[in-house]
């Protein structure tokens, strides 16, 4: 699968802790700042990646490892600025590729929207697992109530 390509002077790196502020304005423009919540209770630096423009996070993934070859991806979001510039893709490979190293064969995430389930099956191969997770908090859309479980080999 062809994947696409970020901007080549976006970087790809784990975050630090003075990246915390400006992640957390990253993850509010997609709702996902609620984090220590019931949808989000943690969510570890030692667990994520930024892309970074001229010195400025524009984008964050998250991921968890569930156990020795399974993971699921948490939040992913892009400033809006930068959004259709295949900064999540980078984001994506990113945590997929790493995860891959780490010996996890099958990788979960959840999207409660229809455009970025479509995205993920595009770009990555995922597919629907014909679960529905019922939200617990507003977190996301605000005008969804479930989040769609998709999954993919690795």
């Amino acid at each position: 699968m062809d994947k696409p390509a970020a901007d080549p002077k976006v970087k790809i790196r784990r975050p630090v802790e003075e990246d915390w502020p400006r992640m957390m304005e990253v993850l509010e423009g997609a709702n996902f700042h609620h984090i220590g919540g019931p949808e989000m209770p943690s969510f570890p630096l030692s667990d994520c990646f930024v892309a970074e423009l001229d010195g400025v996070v524009i984008g964050v993934g998250g991921y968890r490892i569930l156990d020795a070859t399974t993971a699921k991806t948490t939040l992913l979001a892009v400033d809006p600025a930068y959004r259709g510039h295949n900064v999540g893709a980078a984001l994506q490979q990113t945590r997929q590729d790493y995860l891959r190293d780490q010996g996890i064969k099958e990788l979960y995430t959840n999207a409660d929207d229809e455009r970025v389930v479509a995205w993920y099956q595009r770009n990555f191969g995922y597919q629907p697992t014909g679960k529905r997770i019922p939200k617990v908090a507003p977190f996301g859309r605000s005008d969804k109530d479930e989040w769609i479980n998709l999954v993919t080999k690795l």
